[in-house]
């Protein structure tokens, strides 16, 4: 389209110099009026060729835009899938190891920490293992993956346990790995250091 306009913007100036010659050759300036008329006609398809150019990028910038809400919108919507499964997981642990008051703060903290400690990018790739067993130690409880023995996440996760508790994350304690430091003093969350040999 852009090259299109360019060609009659070239034609439409072509048209304009024979204008100039011919007024130029001419005392009193007349001018074929057939140049008019071709001008006129090369003028309106260079205009609409333009609005047409315009109009198609603005169709495409339109369907990219709707594209990316489409994709933010799967994102999400996996996103809320997977804290689902991990939350109703979670919640199954505690299930079956918290009883009373103990249960009911739990759950609890549960929520709390689903809404503040993590992000949608933990939920959009990170193994639903890993998140279970990352949960499960923040609130100071074990996973039992027996619970889910059907389950192909679990059954992932039982075989990587201990790569699981010794990722980014404090380990629990029956595992060597890094130990907490103080918290830090702008109240955010822990950091955490490997020990010196």
């Amino acid at each position: 389209m852009a090259e299109l306009g360019e060609i009659g913007m070239e034609l439409a100036r072509l048209v304009r110099r024979q204008a100039d010659a011919q007024a130029a050759a001419n005392p009193d300036g007349a001018v074929d009026e057939s140049l008019g008329l071709v001008f006129a006609r090369i003028a309106r398809a260079v205009r609409q060729t333009f609005a047409l150019e315009a109009r198609l990028a603005e169709d495409r910038r339109t369907a990219q835009a709707e594209a990316a809400a489409r994709r933010a919108a799967e994102t999400r919507l996996g996103v809320e899938r997977r804290k689902t499964r991990v939350r109703t997981a979670v919640e199954r642990v505690l299930d079956a190891e918290a009883d009373g008051s103990d249960a009911e703060s739990l759950f609890y903290d549960l929520t709390e920490r689903l809404e503040t400690d993590y992000d949608e990018a933990d939920f959009a790739d990170r193994p639903i293992g890993e998140l279970v067993a990352r949960i499960c130690r923040d609130l100071g409880v074990t996973p039992d993956w027996s619970l889910w023995q059907d389950e192909d996440w679990a059954i992932e996760a039982r075989g990587a346990e201990p790569a699981v508790r010794a990722g980014s994350e404090p380990a629990s304690p029956e595992w060597p790995g890094p130990e907490p430091a103080p918290a830090s003093p702008d109240g955010g969350g822990k950091s955490w250091v490997v020990p010196p040999d």
